[in-house]
């Protein structure tokens, strides 16, 4: 072999070596990559985060997932920082206070399109709570939801010779007046009536509104309607249990989501408002506490606050395709299981939440109740600014405990303040 040959040879199969060893250098080159902004790693793990990650990967192996985690206090105001930063994530987690907000804001992409060119059932399987749009507009699909409803410790409440949880207001308050002995530092249920966050609203005061037969904002008016009769009844019911029959915790107005958790994981509080996340956390807090889940009691309706972590396409998004096919993914029939399965949440599909492995899961069929029955709701969906209108909400219902107004007063304020931020969002 001469010499020339061989040296053209030896330049070929260097070539072809470097061409072979660069294969992967070139895939991962075409790999897309969804930066998915949320607050869930921490409260889930890495563990579990990592897995789903490689789930995805493997369903996708052209799309690299990137989870960028955050803690959930002060995630909205730091998200809104990031668009005015231009600094986005290609995928982003909502609260349902949150969407109507930030699609005013331009943070957020309507999906009607994407969802139109989907099977059908994919999206009649998401719960049609989550069918509701801002301004004619689909902006979110969940990956998990639940409503409110009552734990009731099942050790306390035999011991006062209760048989079962309350079904009716009148139960709740002869019950409560039961199980609160302050001697021993014993009470019913835990007040929580913290103003931060704003959404401690959702599981002491709308659910009892609605449950007293009032509405929280008129859709053909477009106007806050709280402050009805009925809604004036179900507060100063309110008031009654926490003034004078004393049957929360002590400190009622600083009380939030933590302290009432921490409260019941005791096993010295009977009772709490809470949705089936805290099935997860109470496994964390006390996992050898005794206790059921009940739909909360009835008025003169019932009622119950429906809530959900929903995922959303930021207007700053890369590439709003794989951010799509990411959503898809989470929020279809793999990836809901896959979340409920690894997280313990509430399956945001009925196709999911009507599978053997779920329906055995005991404690969340009271949810599934709850859920079914009239005046489960998610008015945050409708609400222009959610954060302000809560915020207004637990001032004022706090002046209402406090005395400093009267429940009617309270309620009227409070509906005025709402009816302006409803008239600028036109």
């Amino acid at each position: 072999m001469d010499q020339h040959r061989r040296s053209s040879l030896l330049k070929l199969a260097a070539m072809t070596l470097a061409a072979m060893t660069s294969l992967p250098t070139l895939a991962l080159a075409q790999q897309k990559e969804v930066r998915w902004g949320q607050w869930k790693g921490t409260e889930v793990g890495e563990k579990f985060m990592g897995e789903l990650k490689a789930a995805f990967e493997k369903d996708h192996p052209d799309i690299k997932l990137t989870p960028v985690d955050s803690p959930f206090t002060g995630f909205h105001d730091r998200a809104i920082v990031l668009h005015q930063a231009k600094k986005l994530p290609d995928v982003l987690l909502v609260q349902v206070d949150w969407v109507a907000e930030f699609a005013d804001l331009g943070m957020i992409e309507p999906l009607d399109t994407r969802i139109a060119k989907e099977p059908k059932e994919f999206f009649a399987n998401i719960p049609v709570t989550f069918h509701a749009k801002w301004k004619g507009k689909q902006y979110y699909l969940p990956i998990e939801s639940g409503a409110v409803a009552l734990f009731w410790n099942t050790d306390l409440f035999k011991a006062a010779g209760l048989s079962g949880p309350p079904k009716t207001w009148d139960e709740f308050a002869e019950y409560s007046r039961k199980l609160t002995i302050p001697d021993k530092r014993q009470f019913a249920v835990t007040g929580t009536l913290q103003a931060e966050p704003p959404t401690n609203m959702t599981y002491d005061i709308y659910p009892l509104l609605l449950q007293g037969g009032a509405t929280l904002m008129d859709p053909a008016t477009n106007k806050a309607v709280f402050n009805s009769p009925e809604g004036v009844a179900a507060i100063e019911w309110y008031i009654e249990r926490v003034n004078k029959d004393k049957v929360s915790v002590p400190g009622v107005l600083s009380n939030g989501e933590k302290e009432k958790r921490a409260n019941f994981a005791t096993g010295n509080v009977a009772m709490m408002f809470e949705g089936p996340w805290g099935v997860a956390i109470q496994k964390q807090l006390n996992p050898n506490l005794n206790y059921d889940i009940a739909p909360l009691p009835k008025g003169k309706s019932t009622g119950t606050m429906v809530r959900g972590s929903l995922n959303t396409i930021s207007s700053q998004a890369q590439d709003k395709d794989a951010a799509w096919t990411f959503m898809r993914w989470l929020s279809g029939p793999k990836g809901i299981e896959m979340w409920a399965k690894g997280t313990g949440g509430f399956p945001a599909r009925i196709d999911v939440s009507n599978q053997d492995w779920f329906k055995e899961r005991k404690l969340f069929q009271a949810f599934v109740t709850q859920m079914a029955q009239p005046n489960a709701q998610s008015p945050f969906l409708s609400m222009p600014n959610a954060v302000q209108m809560n915020k207004v909400m637990s001032t004022e219902i706090q002046n209402a405990v406090q005395g400093k107004k009267t429940a009617k007063q309270a309620l009227d304020d409070a509906a005025a303040e709402w009816n302006k931020v409803l008239a600028a969002a036109k």
